[in-house]
C-alpha cells in the first residue's frame, strides 16, 4: 500500500504487572473502560498488530480446540496473534490480552488449555497480565467482595456470572482473577472450576442436540477471520488493479464472488 509500517512500540515489560496493565490499556485507549472482544481486536489493529481467528466452521481454518486456544508470533513489525475461534466467545478476550503478554515480553507462544494452567513462569506470568488488564483490581473489587460472601456454590456461580458479565469476561476467568487475588482458596478455585467444566460441557451437549441450523454471512466471517489490516491490504491491490476478483477470492478462501463484493462493502 506504500505506507510506512511503524515499528511494533508498546509499553516496555517491567515486572510490575498492575503498572504494565494500566499502561498497556493507555496504549490501547482504553484506560478504563471494559471492552467486547471484537473492540479490542480492533485496539490492538490499531496498533500495528495481526489479530487472525480460525473458522469455526469445516474447513482448513478450522482447528480443533486441544490443538491451541491462541499463538503469538513476535516480530519487531506487525507481530501477529491468532485466536482460537472454537474457544468460547467470553473467553476469547482472555486469550488475546495473554498472548498480548508473551509480545510484550518479547517472545513467541503456542497457547492450548493447558498452558493457562502451567505453572511456568511465563504462562503465569502472562494470566496475570490478562486478568489485570480485563479485571483491574481497584474496579474489581466490589464484584470480589460480592463472589466471597455468597455461601453456596450456586449462589457463587451466580457472583461470578455476574461479574464476568460486567468485565466481558469468560466465568472461568473470572474465577482465576479471584484466585491470583488470593480472594479465594485453591480448593475453591478448582471446585468452581469444575462446577463451570460440567456446566459448559452440559451447554455444548444441548446446543448439538438442537441442531439449529447457523445463518452464516461469509463476507462478515471472512473480515473477522483475516482482520482489518490484511482485508484493506488485499482490497488495495484489488482497487489497483494487482490482482483481479478471481485472486483475490482465493487469498480470502471466498467461492462466491457476490460475498467478495459484499466484503469490498465493509471495508
Amino acid at each position: 500500500m506504500d505506507e510506512p509500517i511503524e515499528p511494533f512500540s508498546p509499553p516496555r515489560f517491567n515486572a510490575d504487572v498492575p503498572a504494565l496493565a494500566r499502561a498497556a490499556r493507555e496504549w490501547l485507549g482504553h484506560a478504563h473502560d471494559s471492552c467486547a472482544f471484537e473492540d479490542w481486536k480492533q485496539k490492538f489493529e490499531e496498533k500495528g498488530i495481526f489479530v487472525f481467528i480460525t473458522s469455526k466452521f469445516k474447513g482448513w481454518s478450522k482447528v480443533d480446540l486441544s490443538m491451541f486456544r491462541g499463538f503469538s508470533i513476535c516480530k519487531n513489525t506487525l507481530p501477529i496473534i491468532v485466536i482460537n475461534d472454537s474457544d468460547a466467545k467470553a473467553a476469547q478476550s482472555f486469550t488475546l490480552w495473554h498472548e498480548l503478554g508473551h509480545l510484550l515480553r518479547k517472545e513467541s507462544a503456542v497457547d492450548s488449555d493447558d498452558s493457562f494452567h502451567s505453572k511456568q513462569e511465563a504462562e503465569v506470568w502472562c494470566n496475570r497480565f490478562a486478568g489485570e488488564a480485563l479485571m483491574p483490581e481497584d474496579s474489581f473489587a466490589q464484584a470480589a467482595e460480592d463472589i466471597e460472601m455468597a455461601d453456596r456454590i450456586e449462589e457463587v456461580l451466580v457472583a461470578i456470572d455476574k461479574a464476568a458479565k460486567d468485565f466481558k469476561v469468560s466465568s472461568y476467568a473470572c474465577a482465576l482473577r479471584m484466585l491470583h487475588l488470593r480472594r479465594i482458596r485453591q480448593e475453591q478455585y478448582k471446585k468452581i472450576k469444575s462446577y463451570l467444566e460440567e456446566r459448559h460441557k452440559l451447554r455444548t451437549q444441548q446446543r448439538k442436540e438442537q441442531k439449529t441450523p447457523l445463518q452464516r454471512n461469509i463476507a462478515k466471517e471472512k473480515l473477522r477471520q483475516y482482520g482489518g489490516i490484511y482485508s484493506r491490504c488485499i482490497m488495495q491491490a484489488y482497487h489497483d488493479q494487482e490482482i483481479g476478483l478471481h485472486r483475490l477470492c482465493q487469498l480470502f478462501g471466498i467461492k462466491k464472488s457476490a460475498d467478495a463484493k459484499k466484503l469490498e462493502g465493509l471495508i
